[in-house]
Order: C-alpha cells, then structure tokens, then sequence
C-alpha cells in the first residue's frame, strides 16, 4: 500500500485488517526528518492497537521505507522480489494533491510514481487486486455528466495536480488487459461523518475557516454551483467493499456524491453561518455572498495578514465552484447497494464537520489519529 499514512490510508488500514483477518499490510512509507519509517508504522500500529483495539497490529503491519518518486520505489532488489513473490493485493494511494506544483513536479510524484507501482505489480505473481486512487478531478473544465469510464474528453485541466493525477489513471487503463485493475475517483473528500475527523484543511475548509473568522463576506462562485462533497469514512467504506467484489476488476467508480445529492454551495454557506453565529458570535452577523471573481477581487485587495493569505487561496478553490460537474455513480451505485453501503448527505453530518474544526482550532490540536467507530 502506498499512501498508508494520509487521510484516506488511515481510514483505509483499521478496515484492511479489519475486513483480511490474518493479512499483512506492507506500507511504502518515508522517513522524515523527525522520525524513520519504521519508527512511523510503529507509532501507527500503537494507535491501531489503543484505539482500535488491533492488538497484533505490530506484527500485521510491515514498514518499507521508500518513495514513490524514486527509481523501484526506493525498494532493495531482495525486498523487491520478496513483495513480487508475495503481494496478492497492491493499493496505491500516494500522490501529491498541491494544485501550485510545477507540472515536472506533479508528474514525478504521480505520474512517474504510478508507473513504477505498475512495474512492481507486472512481476507479482498471484496478485489478485490492484486498487487505484484517482480523483474525479480529472475531468478538468468539463461541465454537465461526467461518466466513470470516460477520461480523456478534450477537457482542459485547472492545475497541474488535475492534469497529473489523468496522466495516472490514463497509464492505469492501459494496464487493465494485463492486471487485475480498480479504478476510484473520489470528488471532494471532507471528514468522518460520524465524528468529523480530518487531517486535511483545504478546499471547502478553507471558505469556512474565512466565515468563522468573520472576514469572508463574498465568495467567488456561480449561483446555481453544487459542490460535490464525500465523508472519508464512507469513501473508505465503499473502497474495501468494491475492491473486494470480483465485477470490480477492469472498471472505474464514481466515489461522489453525484447529481441528485451534491450540496448547493448558498445552502452550505448558510449553514455555516448558522452554526458558527451560534457557536462563536462575533460582534458583527456574518453574512456570506457568491459574487463574480471580478468583485470578489475588490473585496481580497482589502484584506490584510493572515486573512488576505486564505483569501488567496480561494483562487485555488474557485474552479471547483465555477463549472457544474455532475458525476455519473451508475456503477458505483449498482455494486453498493448489494453491499447495503449508503450515502450519508452532508445536512445530516454538516454540524459534526464544523464542531471538529473549532474543536482542533482549525487542524493545530488534531488528536494522534481517527477515534475508532462502528
């Protein structure tokens, strides 16, 4: 598994060996400065074991101490062959999500990254799965129906993580006649829906953060704009129970909330300023309006310190609320209803997101990883 310790991974990990009871996890993982990979998968399997109750975490998780963006992974050859002889399962989940990378940078973490997983998985010889993370976002400017087993579209990319991220998948679909490929496309992904937790702050969050503070009164947006927003625990959810379905191997899924359940972006705002008025009342009522990029302009050259640095980063967000993209979920759909797996729309969770981000004060006081539910 690459990706193991980001959002996705951590909700990902206590369902894999909650779901393979005797497997063992395998995670390409980097050393950082502070800590080694295998002092990381240590502190991660303590975790799994006080707060999920997985005892023999220690010795189900494995650390391989590499990188993505290194020739075969950063793995030895002995390791290498060890993984090939093996693996039955690979899931690859790396990537850098910045939008302002530099294409060759973009491209050398997730392009280039996904090629080597490939090489990896090509020499495995009793692989079963191999799971793919892609994002719906590459569908770049396209505006109405998006489907799961289109890709390329003539669609022009926002930012270099949108164009890198198709280039993956693009490489991955050329594989599905030699591996046994899955394909997920996950949209905006926020947090736990049953607690809230995340350890992203980006993209939707960073428009709640601006109301909460009371220095966001107008947003870029059109007015009919519907984001399309997924909670974590039911993206990891519906990975574990597609992969594992046999009808799975060669197709993409829509891991979105699609059409008919998207947020209308005022709706989303008015909630917010509901539940922040009430919670953290400013002096001031807040009050939040979408207006063309040219006024929101005005209003960003007004800002100052910290406020005027979130309020550029709402020129990142902005094409995600200035084309409609309505995401297909036919196949998505038609499997996870045999699994009984169903959406949870946001008006029903929308306050436990909110509650998290005051309670962490916006990410600084994150608790050491998910809190075990279900």
């Amino acid at each position: 598994m690459t990706g193991g310790t980001g959002l996705v991974g951590s909700f990902l990990i206590p369902r894999l060996l909650r779901g393979f009871p005797g497997s063992t996890i395998a995670l390409l993982v980097r050393s950082t400065r502070e800590r080694t990979a295998h002092e990381r998968i240590a502190d991660l399997a303590a975790h799994l074991r006080d707060v999920h109750g997985f005892g023999d975490a220690s010795r189900r998780l494995q650390a391989l101490p590499g990188d993505v963006g290194r020739p075969d992974l950063g793995l030895d050859t002995r390791t290498r062959a060890e993984l090939q002889d093996r693996a039955t399962w690979i899931i690859h989940g790396a990537a850098t999500i910045r939008f302002d990378s530099p294409l060759a940078d973009a491209r050398a973490t997730n392009t280039e990254g996904t090629r080597r997983v490939l090489d990896l998985a090509l020499g495995c010889r009793a692989l079963q799965r191999l799971a793919y993370i892609g994002t719906s976002s590459v569908s770049g400017d396209r505006a109405g129906i998006v489907r799961e087993d289109e890709l390329e579209r003539g669609q022009v990319f926002f930012n270099t993580y949108e164009q890198s991220k198709c280039e993956s998948e693009r490489l991955i679909r050329d594989h599905a006649d030699r591996l046994p490929v899955v394909i997920f496309r996950p949209s905006i992904i926020i947090g736990d829906s049953r607690t809230g937790y995340t350890t992203l702050f980006n993209v939707i969050y960073i428009p709640l953060r601006l109301i909460d503070s009371g220095t966001l009164d107008t947003i870029p947006a059109r007015g009919d704009t519907l984001l399309d927003l997924v909670p974590v625990d039911w993206v990891t959810d519906a990975m574990v129970y597609l992969m594992r379905q046999g009808e799975s191997v060669g197709r993409a899924f829509h891991l979105t909330a699609g059409p008919s359940r998207a947020e209308h972006l005022e709706d989303l705002l008015r909630r917010a300023v509901t539940y922040f008025d009430r919670e953290h009342p400013l002096s001031r009522p807040r009050n939040v309006r979408i207006v063309s990029p040219a006024a929101f302009e005005d209003h960003r050259k007004q800002l100052s310190g910290a406020a005027r640095a979130l309020a550029d980063q709402l020129g990142a967000l902005f094409p995600y609320v200035s084309v409609n993209r309505l995401f297909d979920t036919s196949n998505a759909d038609a499997l996870l209803r045999t699994g009984g797996i169903e959406f949870p729309r946001f008006s029903t969770y929308a306050d436990r997101i909110f509650e998290f981000c005051l309670h962490t004060r916006w990410g600084k006081r994150l608790p050491a990883g998910p809190p075990a539910t279900g």
